[in-house]
């Protein structure tokens, strides 16, 4: 893919795959026994810890000191869901990305074209090429657990899946990697040289986008790779 390529196919995406959002009460609990709820944190459970998501001493940029693992517990795939079939015509965001990024001609499961089976797609982290769908997957570039534990926790219901479902913010790549770049940020993960540029380029727009504060780390590695691109 040239130079900007993601950047250009997200353009011609726009917003076509984002939810319609409402808000709503979560479904299910987090690993710590409560869910999120409005402006507030609601726990079901008697051992239920509240998080600091709505301390009043709660600064809004984060220090050196903070311990982001701590918020982890208080994640819930209900607020962050993406694997949803939104605008009703039977394919998941999945799906949709499927059809909207394949190179070749596609061949689905069914007649009415809900599953993707077969076509043709780069894996812009490793570089290698698919023609069967199932043998990759969705990834956010930032991690959706990244993104609430650096902040994203106190956002409201409909930015959080305004986040989780946002073009520039899904590719499909290889799905063992996805498991080797887990919730990491580019301090802990990159992906192959050649698309490390437009890789931290994406994590600094998405970043700027949704006023999320990246670990001091990794806004570090952004600033390194970005020198060496643009000394290329």
């Amino acid at each position: 893919m040239r130079k900007h390529g993601l950047f250009d196919l997200i353009k011609l995406l726009g917003f076509c795959l984002l939810p319609s959002l409402s808000l709503g009460h979560a479904g299910s609990t987090d690993l710590n026994g409560g869910h999120y709820y409005l402006n507030s944190y609601h726990c079901h459970v008697s051992a239920c810890e509240m998080p600091d998501t709505f301390n009043l001493g709660r600064i809004n940029r984060d220090s050196v000191f903070t311990n982001y693992r701590s918020r982890e517990k208080f994640f819930n795939e209900d607020d962050w869901s993406f694997e949803e079939d939104y605008d009703g015509d039977c394919q998941s965001t999945r799906q949709e990305m499927l059809v909207l990024t394949s190179r070749a001609e596609l061949k689905f499961t069914n007649p009415r074209n809900c599953v993707v089976r077969t076509g043709e797609w780069l894996d812009e982290y490793t570089g290698e090429v698919f023609t069967v769908a199932t043998q990759i997957d969705l990834d956010h570039v930032i991690p959706r657990m990244y993104a609430h534990t650096h902040g994203g926790d106190r956002w409201p219901a409909q930015k959080k899946l305004q986040f989780s479902n946002d073009p520039i913010n899904l590719v499909l790549i290889k799905r063992r990697e996805i498991r080797r770049k887990r919730d990491r940020g580019p301090d802990r993960y990159l992906p192959r040289e050649e698309f490390q540029c437009e890789y931290v380029r994406l994590w600094q727009a998405i970043a700027d986008k949704y006023n999320l504060q990246l670990g001091s780390r990794d806004r570090n590695e952004i600033t390194v790779v970005l020198r060496d691109c643009s000394d290329q």
